[in-house]
C-alpha cells in the first residue's frame, strides 16, 4: 500500500510549513505548537501570545442580508465584515 503524500501547510501559530498537526476550521496548528499551548500556564507571558495567535482563527462565515461576514475567534462572536 502506497503512503499518501502529505502536503505542507502553514501553522497558524508559528508560521512554519508543517505536515502534521490539528485542524480547527481547516486551519493547521502544528503538533509542536499544540503541545506548547497545552503545557503553557495561564500566568506565563507566552499564554497571551498563544491566545492572540488563536484569536486569528477564522471560525466560519454567515450571511446577514446581502452581506457576508467572517467571524473570528477573538471577536467575542461579533462579526468582522470582509
Amino acid at each position: 500500500m502506497a503512503l499518501k503524500e502529505q502536503t505542507q501547510e502553514v501553522c497558524l501559530v508559528c508560521g512554519r510549513h508543517k505536515t502534521e498537526g490539528i485542524h480547527i476550521f481547516n486551519q493547521l496548528i502544528c503538533n509542536s505548537c499544540q503541545k506548547k499551548i497545552v503545557e503553557t500556564d495561564v500566568t506565563d507571558w507566552k499564554y497571551k501570545y498563544y491566545m492572540d495567535k488563536l484569536a486569528k482563527l477564522r471560525i466560519g462565515k454567515y450571511k446577514k442580508g446581502l452581506e457576508t461576514a467572517v467571524v473570528h475567534a477573538g471577536t467575542g462572536g461579533e462579526a468582522e465584515k470582509q
